[in-house]
């Protein structure tokens, strides 16, 4: 026979007694939810009455097709930490990324640059909107009518140099401080002393044009082990050294358009935070940015401790008409910098462009030379004349 439930539950306190307390017949053993009290209802917003015969207030904003938001300039790149001192050589990598603008484009940079052209760039220059039609005044004095040349200007001898220091130069609107005792002569005299004084063997002291001979292959259809023609020698080739007009250009003032350390720019989706690489420069490429790598972990042979840079070249070269009137014609070669951005580049202001050969134009002795050639005898001289061309 089972024994019935007590009417009495226990209760273990902090110490270990058991207290006993009646239960009430009233009050059930199962478990309850705690009751939940009544929400407190808010007190109705206040609304303020339109007037009568009115409509609400509404903004106005253009639609997102019809506005022109003008290019960001790129953020400021953060200043270097000061150098840590270093117990080993390691090739090092002090690798940086620039923050994202207003059209999620940033940059990543494997080396911390030294110079940033970009700084230079100011937003005017990067777009032809500008809210103020209006210029600023200018305190500059206004020259009514310019002073004509008192000679044509088209061929200036030294006597002509130094007439025009007299009479143009020594005027009042110029200043003659550093033209006071002028004379041409003597300062082409002091230029062809201080040339001739230079090393011939030092490449980066001289840096005029020289003459040489090129040699030309004219087509032979025959077989030849060291290639298919004869060598043709053109004389006067003149050119100017690769290296002198290297330093040359990297010493102009243009040069802080340069750009010494390449980067990545890439782009980020707002949507999915994903990187696109953004290929606009030749100095964003993997190419360059990987040779430029290179170029940093190989092995110093001198004492040298400049900065190492990439200088890349693009070589141009178009038949020139020199006259109005008449044949006379020359074929320049001119050269670009691709470390400098194309938009800059192609200003025809920004003295990016630099002449360093002048191809001659073939001798008449080339027909004498292509006659003696005899699977090509019975062919017309125009075709080969213009391949050796």
């Amino acid at each position: 026979m089972t024994t019935p439930p007590s009417s009495s539950y226990t209760i273990a306190s902090c110490d270990t007694t058991p207290q006993h307390y009646p239960l009430s017949p009233q009050l059930s053993t199962e478990p309850r939810l705690p009751s939940i009290p009544q929400e407190v209802q808010s007190e109705p917003p206040i609304l303020t009455p339109t007037p009568e015969g009115t409509c609400p207030t509404r903004t106005h904003q253009l639609p997102a097709r019809f506005r022109d938001e003008p290019p960001e300039p790129p953020p400021p790149v953060q200043p270097p930490p000061p150098p840590a001192i270093r117990r080993v050589i390691l090739h090092v990598f002090d690798s940086l990324q620039t923050s994202i603008n207003l059209f999620g484009i940033g940059r990543e940079y494997h080396h911390r640059l030294t110079h940033n052209p970009d700084a230079f760039v100011s937003a005017d220059q990067l777009s032809n909107f500008h809210p103020d039609s209006n210029p600023e005044p200018s305190n500059t004095r206004v020259v009514s009518s310019p002073k004509p040349p008192p000679w044509p200007c088209n061929q200036l001898s030294e006597a002509k140099v130094t007439q025009l220091v007299k009479e143009v130069l020594s005027v009042e609107d110029f200043s003659v401080q550093d033209l006071n005792g002028f004379n041409a002569h003597t300062e082409m005299g002091h230029f062809d002393l201080s040339e001739a004084s230079l090393d011939d063997n030092d490449i980066f002291q001289r840096d005029s044009w020289k003459e040489t001979a090129a040699e030309i292959l004219v087509l032979t259809r025959e077989r030849n082990p060291s290639g298919n023609g004869q060598p043709f020698t053109v004389p006067g080739f003149q050119y100017c050294p690769l290296t002198a007009m290297i330093r040359a250009a990297f010493s102009e003032a243009a040069s802080k358009w340069f750009h010494f350390t390449p980067f990545k720019r890439f782009w980020m989706s707002p949507v999915t935070g994903q990187e696109q690489h953004l290929y606009d420069e030749l100095y964003t490429s993997d190419a360059w940015i990987k040779a430029h790598d290179d170029l940093q972990k190989e092995k110093r042979s001198d004492s040298c401790t400049l900065e190492r840079v990439i200088a890349g070249l693009m070589f141009w070269l178009d038949s020139t008409h020199l006259a109005q009137f008449g044949n006379a014609s020359a074929w320049p070669v001119y050269l670009f910098f691709r470390n400098q951005s194309k938009y800059m580049r192609t200003c025809p202001t920004s003295g990016a462009c630099h002449p360093v050969a002048f191809i001659p134009t073939l001798p008449e002795v080339i027909n004498q030379f292509i006659a003696q050639i005899t699977l090509v005898k019975r062919k017309s001289y125009e075709d080969v004349l213009a391949h050796c061309k």
